[in-house]
């Protein structure tokens, strides 16, 4: 577990009157922070933050003056995965392909700030992220099968080789980032008082490119992995 780290400042309350209770959204010229901020729970997944990191992606596409999108997480983790105790009461938790969806269908690039755990479902929207910085305290793992359950969100065989994907999925093991680096999980690991400075350098490289050819190379990316199936249904950037 990496040592705790100061959450970013509080953002502005939300969309037309909406206020965020679970995610904070932070617009800075043309980067926008979304933080994951249940920090008492990990940052867990639960019905409330899926709908609230739904309606942040929006609010980031829909916002013109936004180029690039970080998505990092508050306290000690990035996030444990899905709210297990939210499951159990029968919450309704939306389903987690739909935040992978709109983060692979967002027009302009999305970076993970990863630091703590990156567990589960957390995991997947990490792997989802166009491309993912993680701290050296950073664990990963697609540990659902440790609870009788598959991935929601069937990343992991497109982001590795195959023999990789299988050791991740039957085994559901952690591990650390430097193996998610092997793996090809993630782009960049950093000691952890350098994640947000290695994040500011990539996130402020992408706000100097043209925005149309940002898009264009992610949508060429990306509709290689469609046309082979990922998220079942062809879809892509626009």
């Amino acid at each position: 577990m990496c040592p705790a780290t100061a959450p970013p400042p509080a953002g502005p309350a939300g969309d037309e009157g909406v206020r965020y209770q679970t995610v904070r959204y932070e617009p800075g010229g043309p980067v926008a922070v979304v933080t994951l901020n249940r920090p008492d729970k990990l940052n867990a997944i639960n019905g409330k933050l899926h709908d609230e990191l739904l309606a942040a992606l929006a609010r980031a596409e829909a916002d013109e003056a936004i180029r690039v999108v970080v998505l990092r997480g508050s306290g000690r983790a990035f996030s444990a995965g899905g709210d297990l105790k939210a499951v159990a009461a029968g919450e309704e938790m939306g389903h987690p392909s739909a935040l992978g969806a709109a983060i692979w269908n967002l027009s302009k690039p999305v970076v993970a700030a990863v630091h703590g755990y990156c567990l589960g479902q957390a995991y997947e929207l990490a792997a989802a992220c166009d491309l993912t910085i993680a701290a050296e305290s950073a664990q990963f793992g697609e540990v659902e099968i440790n609870h009788g359950w598959g991935p929601p969100l069937p990343i992991t065989p497109f982001a590795v080789t195959l023999k990789r994907a299988k050791e991740i999925l039957l085994l559901g093991e952690v591990f650390c980032a430097r193996q998610a680096l092997e793996f090809g999980l993630v782009n960049r690991v950093v000691p952890d008082s350098d994640l947000d400075a290695e994040t500011a350098k990539i996130t402020a490289r992408l706000a100097t490119l043209a925005p149309a050819a940002v898009t264009a190379n992610k949508r060429l990316v990306n509709q290689v992995y469609a046309d082979a199936g990922f998220l079942g249904d062809g879809r892509t950037v626009r």
